[in-house]
């Protein structure tokens, strides 16, 4: 995981964008681009292993402490999904409150990513509206209920369970009170 500490934005009014890379090796479970609310912050900027990519928790597939605020995750590794967690078996996309994995807030499916190219993304979040575009063509646009109004640390965690792969992220933006077009 890798959070800015210096800088505190409003989880409920900013624009993020990113350039992303997943690929590399011989595979993994994604990235996570996460605002870790820094009132309800215990000391951890690590979520739970697993199935949790870093930012999910207390689930037995990801032991540990889930990490408040908001998440959301690039999918890229189907897992064996007993809880019956994952909502495709293809490359997606989710958003989850508070790390809680059993209740995903809005998903969509994605073309594979882990294709060792640079793909974009961004995210604006005007509560309680959320748009998400990655490569230019919007894959999230919905609202949500939820707890956006916090203070925030914005970061990234990823994981790779038993393979290995690059998760990298370059020429991230952020842009407080983001409006509308």
């Amino acid at each position: 995981s890798a959070f800015e500490t210096g800088h505190i934005v409003n989880g409920g009014a900013v624009e993020i964008e990113f350039m992303f890379y997943i690929g590399g090796g011989s595979g993994a479970d994604g990235l996570s681009l996460t605002a870790l609310d820094t009132d309800r912050y215990d000391g951890n900027f690590l979520g739970g292993t697993g199935c949790g990519i870093g930012f999910g928790g207390g689930l037995p597939c990801t032991p540990g402490p889930a990490l408040p605020g908001w998440s959301l995750e690039v999918d890229t590794h189907y897992n064996s999904d007993p809880e019956g967690l994952e909502p495709t078996t293809s490359d997606h996309i989710a958003f989850y409150f508070d790390g809680n994995l059993a209740s995903i807030q809005a998903w969509a499916a994605l073309p594979p990513l882990e294709d060792t190219g640079w793909h974009s993304m961004r995210v604006v979040v005007e509560e309680p509206h959320l748009l998400v575009q990655i490569d230019g063509s919007d894959v999230i646009d919905t609202e949500l209920a939820g707890l956006f109004d916090f203070n925030a640390w914005l970061g990234f965690t990823a994981g790779t369970g038993g393979y290995d792969n690059y998760h990298l992220v370059d020429s991230l933006q952020v842009t407080e009170a983001a409006c509308e077009e």
